[in-house]
């Protein structure tokens, strides 16, 4: 008998490359893993189920569904820490991705493979940057779905520089678009020309991912900013602009006339990030000008670093 602890990293998503007829795969996205908020679990056998801590329900109908599969008899999840759900950080994903990760160690698997995760936690529907950055951390681009169906392949895996501080700001508004009322956005949307696809394409493959490599913030950051100006154009009509609404655009031109690079919402929102190379001491000013500029609560902004490893899995005897 064994105690399970795992810590998973956070999710920005940056921007998907296509969708739509024309499209030889669907979707395809870049986005980095991030250490902050991230999600903190435990989990040991029990005599009956149970979970505490939020996002205790999510839990057990995640752990439920794959004992299906495994047959582990019940556990017991103590959640310690995790951030709300739908705020554009992918916290769906890595709950269900750490739970069934949990559930397979107590099953003996030490190490399963990606497709085993997705197939187990029935996420990477969509995106893939969760779900290879669950595993592996990192700045993550994935290639989208095939004809096949098959989860989206991983392309890409840059470690990020450490010098490049991540500023998160969640603001206090409605959650991003999710479930039934995401799939009908997606279903209303029109698909993306070929060539703006393309436009995605090059922006990624020969401005953000050279810059990382080069430890270029400046290139990496215009980059990101077209990249996210192109993608919100395509989400405009589900969203209603190029930001989900618009308290953001204020937060965002603010920042950006601050000097930060690469400004932009993570997938549906609500949440916005920033990129910089500073201390501490700046860093806390930034943030508290922030904060005091648009009546922010401190714990709604807050710096944090790019993940190296993806999620983390302890084990204890008992």
């Amino acid at each position: 008998m064994k105690r399970v602890s795992i810590e998973t990293p956070s999710r920005l998503h940056f921007g998907l490359l296509g969708w739509g007829p024309e499209a030889p795969r669907q979707f395809g996205g870049v986005g980095l893993m991030i250490e902050a908020p991230g999600i903190g679990l435990t989990a040991e056998p029990a005599s009956i189920w149970g979970a505490e801590g939020p996002l205790k329900d999510r839990v057990l109908r995640v752990a439920r569904r794959v004992e299906e599969t495994l047959k582990t008899g019940p556990l017991q999840f103590q959640i310690r820490h995790a951030p709300r759900e739908h705020l554009g950080l992918g916290v769906g994903t890595q709950v269900s991705l750490a739970v069934t990760r949990a559930l397979l160690s107590v099953a003996g698997e030490s190490d399963p493979t990606v497709e085993r995760l997705a197939a187990l936690s029935e996420r990477g529907l969509r995106s893939g940057i969760g779900l290879h950055g669950f595993r592996a951390g990192a700045l993550i681009v994935d290639g989208g779905r095939g004809p096949q169906g098959t989860i989206p392949p991983l392309l890409a895996r840059l470690e990020f520089p450490s010098e490049w501080s991540v500023l998160v700001i969640i603001p206090e508004h409605s959650p991003g678009l999710h479930g039934p009322e995401e799939a009908n956005a997606f279903a209303q949307l029109p698909p993306i020309p070929t060539r703006v696809t393309e436009r995605l394409c090059r922006i990624v493959l020969l401005g953000m991912l050279p810059a990382v490599c080069d430890r270029d913030i400046e290139t990496f950051g215009r980059s990101l900013t077209e990249l996210q100006e192109a993608v919100g154009q395509c989400f405009a009509p589900a969203q209603g602009g190029i930001l989900a609404r618009p308290e953001s655009v204020a937060i965002v031109d603010w920042l950006r006339a601050e000097g930060f690079h690469g400004v932009g919402q993570s997938s549906w929102g609500p949440t916005l990030y920033a990129f910089a190379k500073l201390e501490g001491e700046e860093r806390a000013r930034l943030a508290k000008r922030l904060c005091d500029r648009f009546t922010l609560g401190s714990h709604a902004v807050f710096w944090t670093t790019a993940s190296r490893t993806g999620a983390v899995l302890k084990t204890t005897c008992l």
